[in-house]
């Protein structure tokens, strides 16, 4: 079955403006209604900032080229402005493109190593393995990390584990683990008795080179899950969304019954929501399953035969990339084209 387009669709955001930062020259999509720091924290830049009202300058910046318009006073800001040699991100909605000198500026992927303690403050078991886990990190400890990376819980002294974060960066300083119960795993039967709400857990944070920046060059993107690999598939595509991205975009989420695909609904409402985004849920061994069966993969195969332009971000288990990676080259498809952590845990 070949991908359609959709008859009943949400009228689509504009089109967002590229924000330039010198000298660093790392570029940033700004979507309408977000100032540029909040397009920056969303889309996991590690940005100076404090406040985000306009008290602590920490944010500070100089507009070069371009206009913006500051929150709650509505004034208009040139380079020709008095106020465009201390340009505050956090007040500056951009009405074209710009360019802005900020020092201290990194981008998706060079943000350094933190460890925090975190406090689980809600567990909901959205199948008969899996939790979804959402943790708060401490005041004045605002998470930074990019759609895309992973961290470690620090469980005891001797043993830690690995989960991709299943959300894209929020100002709540919340995040989400997605958490498959794994008896016969060495780290979880010590995880498993600390998954309660207010529980304190250490965790180190970011990791993995995986995030947006991997998809800049794409004209088309092809998210590709298996299972629980769906939490680091949500995170770039709640990024994704959120920035405005209009590319194509094709999630197919793969699990062995319908109950695996413990966000369905979700997907299948960012689905229906955003235009530029299909949805193929594909499960291999539920008899009474009505829709696409059998691999995830295969699945992709039958719809795309060309991968010429496309960028593939594989999440799942290391069987999974691999079969995609064999399979999607012999079709045509160069290998730098697949991007996935478990090339560095899982080499072969």
């Amino acid at each position: 079955m070949k991908l359609t387009s959709r008859q009943l669709r949400i009228p689509q955001p504009p089109m967002p403006f590229t924000i330039t930062f010198r000298p660093a020259n790392l570029q940033l999509q700004v979507p309408d209604g977000d100032t540029i720091l909040q397009a920056a924290l969303k889309q996991g830049y590690y940005f100076p900032w404090g406040c985000d009202a306009g008290s602590c300058s920490l944010c500070e910046g100089k507009l070069l080229q371009g206009r913006v318009r500051l929150k709650l006073c509505n004034d208009i800001i040139t380079p020709e402005s008095q106020r465009a040699d201390a340009l505050l991100c956090c007040l500056a909605y951009p009405l074209e493109n710009c360019d802005i000198e900020v020092t201290r500026v990194l981008a998706p992927g060079q943000i350094p190593l933190q460890t925090l303690t975190a406090k689980i403050i809600r567990i909901e078991q959205v199948n008969a393995d899996v939790k979804i886990v959402q943790f708060l990190l401490p005041a004045g400890k605002r998470p930074s990390f990019s759609a895309g990376q992973y961290l470690e819980l620090l469980i005891d002294a001797d043993t830690s584990a690995s989960f991709s974060i299943g959300n894209a960066p929020r100002p709540d300083r919340t995040l989400e683990l997605h958490i498959r119960a794994n008896p016969d795993s060495s780290s979880y039967p010590r995880l498993a008795p600390r998954l309660r709400e207010d529980e304190l857990i250490k965790m180190r944070l970011p990791m993995g080179d995986v995030t947006l920046h991997s998809l800049r060059d794409a004209d088309r993107i092809l998210l590709l899950a298996g299972s629980t690999g769906f939490s680091q598939i949500k995170s770039l595509l709640e990024a994704l969304l959120q920035s405005g991205d209009a590319r194509p975009i094709h999630l197919y989420w793969g699990g062995r019954v319908f109950a695996d695909l413990y966000l369905h609904d979700w997907a299948a409402q960012m689905a229906a929501q955003y235009a530029n985004l299909h949805y193929v849920p594909v499960i291999s061994d539920q008899a009474d399953w009505q829709g696409r069966k059998g691999f995830v993969h295969k699945a992709v195969l039958d719809d795309i035969q060309d991968f010429a332009g496309w960028k593939v971000v594989g999440g799942g288990s290391p069987g999974m990339v691999y079969a995609a990676l064999d399979d999607f080259a012999a079709a045509g498809m160069q290998a730098e084209q697949l991007v996935s952590d478990v090339f560095v845990y899982a080499p072969r």
